[in-house]
């Protein structure tokens, strides 16, 4: 049985096989951003055209990560897990992992709905639209917050305790391993690492290095004070 990790936000950290720590903290950093573009564009005057176009680039990040993550669960994760159910004949299962899928795609005319709020208020819109046009984005982002940790909290309580019960530690380590991490660009790694490493506690970075090894503990190290020098400029 392997000692799961527990984040700021998490719903559930099913015991089982499986070390979950990667997934649980992309799930950190998928919340912890929503949460972060929320009071910062809460804050933003709608005038300061530069700032809106850094946190439209920013914005980029989150969703680039979170359409990949989601793709690889929609075409590795649930297929893995919808076959051993079915082998199983355990319905129940099956049905959460069809709410995975469903939830997903709930997820994404929310995530264009944000897209576009952030581009026109980065472009050149007239100012008598900034206002509703700030006030449009406010809401999506609110209701994105509310279906994402909905989704991420469904996830982590309902579908995880399926990944423990059909899938042996061994497999997931070696699945989560080559088919989610792979093997990224040198430049996406260094985006990607401070990325996920950002606000999580000294015992959470420590146990997420282990796992990488030194490989990613030296890309960490080069890129992760530019990394946190341009957060300050986007989030202050």
């Amino acid at each position: 049985m392997t000692d799961q990790i527990l984040l700021p936000g998490q719903a559930a950290a099913p015991p089982g096989p499986a070390d979950m720590t990667m997934m649980y903290v992309l799930h950190h950093a998928f919340r912890r951003d929503v949460r972060d573009f929320r009071a910062v564009a809460a804050a933003l005057p709608t005038d300061d055209r530069p700032a809106w176009q850094r946190l439209a680039s920013r914005w980029q990040l989150f969703t680039s990560e979170l359409h990949s993550h989601h793709t690889k669960e929609d075409e590795i994760l649930w297929p893995l897990l919808a076959e051993r159910a079915r082998a199983a004949d355990d319905v129940d299962s099956l049905r959460v992992l069809d709410d995975m899928e469903s939830e997903h795609t709930t997820l994404d005319p929310l995530l264009t709905s944000c897209d576009a709020g952030f581009s026109a208020l980065a472009g050149h819109p007239d100012a008598d639209q900034l206002s509703d046009l700030h006030t449009d984005l406010l809401a999506d982002l609110a209701d994105l917050d509310r279906a994402l940790d909905r989704h991420l909290g469904h996830e982590e309580s309902a579908a995880v305790p399926i990944l423990q019960r059909y899938v042996p530690g061994e497999e997931w380590e070696v699945v989560e391993r080559e088919r989610f991490r792979g093997r990224p660009s040198v430049g996406h790694a260094r985006r990607f690492l401070p990325w996920i490493f950002k606000g999580l506690d000294e015992s959470a970075a420590a146990r997420v290095a282990a796992i990488g090894g030194p490989p990613m503990r030296l890309l960490l190290a080069s890129s992760r004070r530019g990394f946190a020098r341009r957060e300050a400029e986007i989030f202050g």
